[in-house]
């Protein structure tokens, strides 16, 4: 199965972006920020939090049931250092 949205780390979150953006290209999260995708990304930007906004979004246009609470994400505190 193909989706229509990847994550992209940016601005201290973990965006949805539409599939198929090239890097160097301007891209729009599904919170309605707009950037260029870097044509690469250092694996700790990959530990960010998810953005709520492009979770909920992505979730419902997945059809996938809403996400439970991240008691343990917060600012300054990446995923990946739980």
């Amino acid at each position: 199965m193909t989706r229509a949205f990847r994550w992209m780390p940016h601005d201290g979150r973990r965006h949805a972006i539409r599939t198929g953006v090239a890097p160097r290209d301007a891209a729009e999260t599904l919170c309605g920020l707009t950037f260029t995708v870097p044509a690469t990304r250092s694996y700790v930007h990959w530990c960010w939090p998810t953005c709520e906004v492009c979770d909920t979004a992505w979730r419902a246009h997945e059809g996938i049931a809403a996400s439970p609470a991240r008691r343990d994400e917060g600012p300054g505190r990446p995923t990946c250092a739980r």
